[in-house]
């Protein structure tokens, strides 16, 4: 986690965002496609920023230039949308002076994003957007500033499930309950979220998620940031962290998920000095002079001798967890790519041995075989990246800086491209929740997401927000999880294999009826039930299934509002899900 501005969130609009989104895929579905639309940059309506010729290779007329940090200085484009859907925005620019963010909005809905460092001009992916027919407001500018914009293009988007990645582990001597674990999160990946919450020392931050929503995650992220030797020395104090981690690991008969990650404080060469670089920030860059890239160079030097204790001192809390046969999916190093920790500091190379070098630590020198490896990404740097033999699952760290909540689309988009299917992808922390119903809609179907701990992240959510997500059927909370721990049968039934990838939207249902969509590997007959909460039959679709795409709408205009199990059957075979009916 680095400083950052919070985030606030809002579900209005939820209805809408739903229907139009079912109506962009039914109008695809049956053949109607919308075109690309262009839109100039030097056409645009431009506010602080004027229009340069001087970088050659621009398209029309020209480019629009002078853009800083302030998103008064903006370039705003009106478009009339022919066909309302969603649609794939796309940015054509040029960074003469090196890697820039920009910000995004779009009708209201801000976003922000990353233009990599290019020679020349580049096309960067800005995300996917649910536009209505009509007039759409885009307005870029602001973030770091200092960028050229030469257009921005609109094009139909589909909207693909996630590959799966294989069911293998980076350590091929894994323990059966960490590839029982993996088998899980790779079977319901593109279909369910599951929900995290980061914890403090203090143990409150769960306790208040369970206080609003009547819900535990089903995944603990704790932070190891204490046992780090150089905190010790000035007298921090673990307390036992590790222990209250595996007490909640062992709740509901042991299902409950771990996710560990540490904020190292630097071995040595801490600054300890007033306002910001006191001995308790030094994982932070500004707080230390320690150079790791210089203690790898040697490996006989004091400094590299200190990098490995202090692997050392962690491998001891990580045994704890091993030896009540606990997986954790382990996040070190987090964040490197944005230079504000120590450890990426010194360039993409020096991390990624030092990655590498905590890899064969942990797994051959300490014999730990619990960890599922979890890189953290930032956009834009793949040369980051330390491998495929070295990673089990991709995340990112979100905290946008804006009014509305983001569908995350672009962050997501880049991520699947960049990895097509290798590893699992994840939001591995966020300053705010994200939309369950901009999940369904766009596809961003995360592995898992974790909200910052704190007043200006999980508190300043919305209660009612915090509420909805925890319950929503899509969202995964403890209560929920199977027994992955011990359980074969993590790898789904033959039915579903059978039905393909299923989508049910929108869910929760507002409208006149939901729709079903599978996509089946053979014909088949199958039945669809719906069942109140107190198990009540309310209503039954019999339907003949041909190979390929079938949609199937249920009708809940007569139902009230509720929570419903929808149970789909073929012979004695069934698979349930949770739909929810709000009026």
């Amino acid at each position: 986690m680095k400083s950052r501005l919070p985030l606030r969130s809002t579900f209005s609009g939820q209805a809408c965002v739903a229907w139009l989104g079912l109506m962009f895929f039914l109008a695809s579905f049956s053949g109607t496609q919308a075109a690309d639309i262009k839109l100039e940059a030097e056409n645009a309506t431009r506010t602080g920023v004027t229009v340069g010729t001087a970088l050659a290779g621009f398209s029309g007329g020209g480019y629009v230039q002078g853009f800083d940090n302030s998103f008064a200085k903006n370039v705003r484009f009106t478009v009339n949308i022919p066909t309302a859907g969603i649609y794939d925005l796309t940015i054509r620019y040029a960074t003469p002076s090196g890697e820039k963010g920009y910000v995004l909005d779009v009708n209201g809905s801000r976003s922000e994003g990353m233009l990599p460092a290019i020679t020349g001009y580049g096309t960067a992916q800005g995300g996917k957007f649910l536009l209505p027919a009509g007039n759409t407001s885009i307005t870029l500018g602001g973030g770091w500033g200092y960028y050229l914009i030469d257009y921005i293009n609109l094009s139909p988007a589909t909207i693909p499930l996630p590959a799966k990645p294989p069911k293998t582990l980076v350590d091929a001597n894994a323990t059966a309950s960490t590839k029982n674990l993996f088998s899980y999160l790779v079977d319901i990946y593109g279909t369910k979220v599951l929900a995290a919450q980061q914890e403090t020392n203090d143990f409150q931050e769960i306790s208040y998620v369970r206080t609003h929503t009547g819900k535990d995650p089903a995944i603990g992220s704790f932070d190891l940031i204490e046992y780090s030797p150089s905190r010790i020395q000035y007298g921090a104090n673990p307390a036992g962290f590790s222990e209250k981690a595996i007490q909640w690991a062992k709740k509901d008969q042991g299902r409950g998920i771990v996710s560990l990650m540490w904020h190292w404080n630097a071995p040595t060469d801490l600054i300890n000095q007033n306002p910001d670089k006191l001995w308790w920030s030094g994982f932070y860059t500004r707080a230390t002079t320690f150079n790791f890239a210089a203690a790898l160079a040697d490996k006989n030097s004091a400094n590299y001798q200190l990098l490995l204790r202090d692997i050392d001192a962690i491998a001891v809390e990580l045994k704890k967890f091993q030896a009540q046969d606990i997986p954790v999916l382990w996040r070190p190093l987090h964040e490197a790519a944005g230079g504000w920790f120590w450890w990426g500091a010194q360039g993409a190379p020096a991390f990624k041995e030092l990655w590498q070098v905590m890899y064969d630590r942990l797994t051959n020198h300490h014999n730990l075989h619990h960890l599922i490896w979890v890189y953290t990404a930032e956009r834009g740097k793949p040369e980051w990246y330390p491998g495929d033999a070295f990673v089990d699952v991709v995340g990112i760290d979100i905290y946008e800086n804006t009014a509305v909540a983001s569908n995350l689309s672009g962050q997501w988009t880049e991520l699947q491209a960049l990895f097509k299917g290798k590893k699992l992808v994840t939001l591995s922390e966020t300053g705010n929740l994200p939309n369950s119903e901009y999940i369904r809609t766009f596809g961003t179907w995360w592995s898992w997401f974790a909200v910052w701990p704190g007043a200006d992240y999980t508190r300043k959510q919305p209660t009612s927000l915090l509420h909805a997500v925890f319950n929503d059927p899509d969202v995964i909370t403890l209560d929920e999880l199977p027994n992955w721990r011990t359980s074969g049968a993590v790898t789904g039934s033959a039915l579903e294999k059978e039905l393909g990838p299923l989508m049910v939207y929108p869910n929760p249902v507002s409208e006149e009826f939901f729709t079903i969509r599978t996509t089946s590997t053979s014909p088949l007959s199958a039945r669809f039930t719906l069942f109140s909460a107190t198990g009540a039959k309310v209503l039954e679709v019999a339907q003949q299934l041909r190979s390929g795409i079938n949609q199937v709408q249920i009708p809940v205009q007569q139902l009230p509002a509720g929570m419903y199990v929808l149970s789909i059957q073929k012979g004695t075979e069934q698979i349930s899900l949770k739909v929810v009916v709000q009026k």
